[in-house]
């Protein structure tokens, strides 16, 4: 072998340059004197298994599968209390509390700020606003719906969002206006998390303020707006269209006097179910040559 071949071969082994012959990548940053060791396998005993009272812990997330279950999940979640300080209260007693505050209140004012101090009801910890009340408070019609949505949540404000929009329209169709002719209400006062219906729990525990705003507004008529708001305060569970559209004597024994309730579709309802809309204005038309009489 010639003394020129010698040292290039030589000068490729120094350098780490035999890719040209094994035709492998080689990295020219990696520290030449550095030998890597074997990796050390030790053999780890299995230690036996200790039994205690402590339950384990659970690392893993149960999949959601629906909207409302994954928001109910998250709120209570976010509601949870340490057991030293949480305290216990049945449902009668929250309702209790609920209709003593409401008895104490002499005026729209003062029921207003009743509700909007009451802790007994958790959708208030996960809603925005109190949603109270809108419209003439002179009025002789009380409109009375299910519950606030995202809109009405965040404004503090019932049916301003589409729907309210319709149910405006409805009025106006036969000359009237929220700002002066009718006064506006809901059986809940603050947003169900992800629009859902309200549980029967919520519908209790706001149920003594709901009967003092009517009492307290003493109007001619109560137009109930929805399936939820005719259950809640008439205790009727018929399908609405059995009961949509005819007046009813509501006489409870608060009242010192009957008052007429109305029920209509909801204008969510009507916004999905157009063919409704005929049935919506005879309605509408019925309240009207109602209220003529008074």
């Amino acid at each position: 072998m010639s003394k020129d071949i010698t040292e290039a071969l030589r000068f490729y082994l120094d350098n780490n340059l035999d890719e040209v012959v094994a035709e492998n990548s080689q990295n020219y940053f990696a520290e030449k004197d550095k030998i890597k060791k074997p990796i050390e396998v030790k053999k780890i005993e299995a230690k036996k298994p200790v039994f205690t009272n402590t339950p384990p812990i659970q690392n893993f997330v149960r999949p959601q599968f629906s909207t409302s279950e994954a928001l109910s999940t998250l709120a209570k979640k976010s509601l949870q209390i340490p057991a030293a300080d949480q305290k216990f209260q049945s449902l009668n007693e929250i309702v209790t509390k609920a209709k003593k505050a409401a008895d104490a209140a002499q005026n729209l004012a003062e029921l207003r700020k009743a509700v909007e101090n009451f802790e007994g009801c958790n959708l208030k910890k996960m809603a925005t606003n109190t949603v109270f009340s809108d419209g003439s408070s002179n009025s002789k019609i009380m409109v009375i719906g299910e519950a606030p949505g995202n809109h009405e949540d965040l404004q503090g404000i019932p049916f301003c969002g589409d729907s309210g929009k319709v149910l405006d329209d409805m009025f106006r169709a036969i000359n009237m206006t929220r700002k002066e002719n009718f006064y506006i209400t809901n059986v809940i006062f603050w947003r169900p998390p992800g629009n859902r219906r309200p549980t029967d729990e919520e519908l209790a525990i706001c149920r003594p303020f709901v009967e003092r705003h009517i009492q307290l507004l003493n109007p001619e008529v109560l137009v109930l707006v929805g399936a939820t708001s005719m259950a809640a305060v008439l205790g009727i569970h018929d399908p609405i269209g059995q009961v949509r559209g005819k007046f009813m004597d509501y006489a409870p024994k608060f009242l010192s006097r009957p008052i007429k309730s109305f029920t209509i579709f909801h204008p969510s309802y009507l916004m999905r179910q157009s063919s409704k809309k005929k049935v919506a204005w005879l309605d509408m038309l019925a309240l009207e040559e109602f209220l003529k009489t008074k």
